[in-house]
């Protein structure tokens, strides 16, 4: 399969997020260093609009480093349209687009190699157009103790309509994507322009491998995570 980094400079959440430092290496660094390690992946592309990851990573074998144009670098920019992008400079360059695009957010440093090969064999076995890495939503983050609290109202309702079990153990199993693998066939996408489908199968990861960076809070567990040896087997240099 091919993988495509998207790895934006600007960041409202976490200004510079990409390139910020976790055990002296650039957050995008994880991701590249688990796609090289994948046996399943056949070519890397990273798209990005920052100078510092373009000279990181402009000469590093196996890796395409494209400038991004600034107009598919705006905060509402739609990943599908820098993928497309990533893929018509792909193409303009003679190779070939396997059957399978991998989509690898660098804001999700906690995936592994073992994590790309699994969630590849399978998608392959699935028969499904697209695949999604996810982990069990439980405890505090299960839908069964959300509410909503509309503006100028005190009281607040439940989030699900229907009443659910009180006790945990009884809850019903829910999965909360976490954005570290989305895989599509090369078909889907250029027939829907979508990076998944409205069923895909889903890869299950376990929770502290599942940090997806979106606040300064993220960021500080990511980095106790992985400066504590417990970030998974690519955390390393």
């Amino acid at each position: 399969m091919l993988a495509i980094i998207p790895a934006r400079a600007g960041s409202k959440g976490v200004p510079g997020k990409n390139k910020a430092l976790i055990a002296g290496r650039p957050l995008v660094d994880y991701t590249v260093t688990a796609l090289e390690r994948a046996r399943s992946v056949s070519g890397i592309i990273l798209s990005t609009d920052d100078e510092d990851i373009l000279a990181l990573y402009r000469d590093r074998p196996g890796v395409l480093a494209l400038d991004r144009p600034k107009r598919l670098a705006d905060d509402d920019t739609a990943t599908a349209d820098v993928v497309a992008h990533a893929l018509e400079e792909w193409q303009a360059l003679g190779r070939d687009i396997p059957d399978a695009l991998f989509v690898a957010q660098p804001i999700t440093p906690l995936r592994t190699a073992a994590d790309i090969d699994a969630a590849y064999e399978l998608f392959k076995s699935s028969g499904c157009e697209s695949l999604i890495s996810a982990c069990r939503a439980e405890g505090i983050r299960h839908p069964s103790g959300m509410y909503r609290l509309k503006e100028g109202e005190q009281c607040a309702t439940p989030y699900l309509a229907h009443p659910e079990p009180t006790r945990r153990q009884d809850f019903e199993t829910v999965y909360q994507r976490n954005g570290a693998v989305y895989l599509i066939t090369t078909e889907f996408f250029f027939r829907t322009g979508k990076l998944r489908s409205d069923n895909p199968t889903i890869y299950e990861m376990p929770w502290e491998r599942s940090i997806n960076i979106d606040v300064p809070g993220d960021l500080l567990i990511a980095k106790a995570l992985i400066e504590s040896g417990l970030g998974g087997s690519d955390s390393g240099s």
